[in-house]
């Protein structure tokens, strides 16, 4: 049964409903954190498009965040080294003639596809909008210039609904657009009466408009009709009658995650951990810009027979009766002192701000600078266990964001007859594809295992000179298989189980033969010794005798 424009606006009521608790803390951390992200109720308008917290004497907070935020997509996503790698989920199919080749053309024009729809300006909006808010939406679309373009949805004009495993099962964004927009996407007759009339009048006066994407309840898979697919779209006018448009999508085109999980959907993160200290280091520079102030131009005291205020200005000449000194009102030695541990404490807040920003987790000092007394293995080890912080979130960005967003667009590019012909060895074999994540913090949090792995090799060799017998404890060779997989090696490389063990199986056949090879050899050599020693000796009792 189709859905009505009521039922929609009371599920697109519903979810907005879950979201209102969360709509004033993002506000606020907006304001102190990211006052050039979010869109509140009364911001959506031209006039009212102005920066916030225009009179916050620190930036310290932004600027973190923006350090972290760039950090954070150089790390996961960088735009000039391969992040992600298409793979087979049947490895065996690499061995396939042209397969690794077409493997190689699948994944170019993916990352081509990802750079020329504006993927990477996208994805460092959704990384700020993670660590500020604890949440981001990202939104993929078919596009003209483009085969799919992609979007960072603003906090505060979307609300989401999760299913029962956490998975992203709804969405419903409320955008500004003008009539004039409007006709052009979906017809001048789609329109309502007032925005009709609007066209004509006001063609660019906003109109408020309403998108929900959900799963739909009963579709037909196979079917071309965007009506019949797995996800509902519908668009309305904020009052109008009807739909403006009624249509499908194949995928789920909005991505969500949250950094730490909540009672809400969407969570919390490090802006929550950080709105109080961008407060403290506000106030704190208010305060030390008033002492810098009483410093250079402190408050002075006159004589009342000073008819006329003092000219306090550099070079200034004032005529004052005789005897009449003009003194600072107030002992200035405590504040020059205090200003020095004002100086400090500013500096411990700001780093406080950039360790629960993410800034100082992605701090790129190079190692020739590393500290004197710090050798380059503590440093490394410093740095990896920075980026293990990382590793919850990693744990849901890549499943909920990462992957469906790459197999959604491996999708479109297929429907759009983008994507090039398999080759004839993969002709009528199923052909499932996986996303290998290759970026520099995913392959940094997959050599943990490996840094560790090794680290017990060495210590267990150490011992082993003791005592050679403690090398029983150790499976060697599952102990390759962890290096393998934490160094991220190729699956070519290493040999699985039963390969490796029908190769020492050969090779225990091959030296058990030779083994009896040499015994025989040795047999028939003892044995003409034991007939040449026989017939020497019996030629010497013959000449005797």
């Amino acid at each position: 049964m189709a859905t009505t424009l009521e039922e929609a606006r009371r599920f697109a009521g519903h979810l907005a409903q879950q979201r209102s608790a969360r709509l004033g803390e993002w506000r606020e951390l907006a304001e102190w954190i990211a006052p050039h992200r979010g869109i509140f109720d009364g911001e959506d308008t031209a006039a009212s498009g102005t920066r916030r917290n225009r009179e916050a004497f620190t930036q310290a907070a932004t600027q973190a965040l923006l350090r972290g935020a760039s950090g954070m997509t150089s790390g996961m996503t960088p735009r000039g080294i391969s992040w992600f790698e298409p793979d087979f989920q049947d490895g065996e199919l690499w061995e396939k003639s042209g397969a690794p080749a077409w493997l190689d053309r699948v994944d170019r024009i993916m990352k081509d596809t990802l750079a020329d729809g504006g993927f990477y300006q996208a994805i460092h909006a959704f990384n700020m909008d993670l660590i500020w808010a604890g949440c981001a939406l990202l939104y993929s679309e078919t596009a003209t210039a483009s085969a799919v373009r992609f979007e960072c949805v603003q906090i505060g004009t979307f609300s989401v609904g999760l299913d029962d495993e956490g998975r992203l099962d709804a969405v419903c964004r409320t955008r500004l657009w003008t009539p004039a927009r409007l006709a052009a996407r979906f017809g001048t007759e789609a329109l309502s009466g007032h925005c009709r009339a609007a066209l004509e009048r006001e063609p660019f006066r906003p109109v408020r408009v309403h998108h929900l994407v959900r799963r739909r309840d009963l579709f037909a898979p196979g079917r071309s009709d965007a009506r019949a697919m797995p996800w509902e779209s519908l668009f309305w006018e904020d009052g109008g009658e009807d739909f403006l448009h009624v249509g499908g999508y194949q995928e789920m085109p909005y991505f969500f995650t949250c950094w730490h999980e909540g009672v809400t959907p969407y969570g919390t993160g490090p802006g929550d951990d950080a709105l109080s200290d961008a407060r403290q280091l506000d106030l704190m520079e208010r305060h030390k810009l008033e002492g810098l102030a009483k410093l250079t131009r402190p408050p002075v005291q006159a004589p009342t027979s000073l008819r006329a205020p003092a000219d306090l200005s550099p070079g200034a000449v004032n005529a004052v009766p005789e005897q009449v000194l003009i003194t600072p009102i107030l002992d200035l030695s405590p504040y020059a002192r205090a200003f020095q541990f004002l100086q400090t404490e500013l500096q411990t807040v700001a780093g406080r701000l950039e360790n629960a920003l993410m800034a100082s987790i992605f701090a790129s000092m190079p190692l020739e600078q590393r500290p004197r007394d710090m050798s380059a293995t503590e440093f490394l080890e410093r740095k990896r266990e920075a980026l293990q912080q990382l590793g919850p979130v990693m744990s849901a960005y890549e499943p909920n964001v990462l992957t469906p967003l790459l197999h959604r667009v491996a999708a479109m590019l297929d429907r759009a007859g983008l994507m090039p012909q398999p080759p004839r060895s993969l002709a009528g074999v199923p052909v499932f594809m996986k996303m290998s994540f290759t970026s520099p913090i995913a392959n940094a949090l997959r050599q943990n295992g490996a840094e560790t792995t090794r680290a017990l090799i060495q210590d267990v060799l150490a011992l082993a000179q003791a005592d050679p017998q403690v090398l029983d404890k150790v499976n060697l060779d599952q102990a390759v298989d962890e290096l393998a997989t934490g160094n991220g090696a190729p699956g070519g490389i290493i040999r699985a189980d039963a390969d490796v063990q029908a190769i020492r199986q050969q090779r225990a056949q091959t030296q058990a033969a030779q083994l009896e090879d040499a015994a025989a050899q040795q047999t028939v050599q003892t044995a003409e010794g034991m007939a040449r020693t026989a017939k020497i000796v019996s030629d010497i009792e013959r000449v005797a005798f």
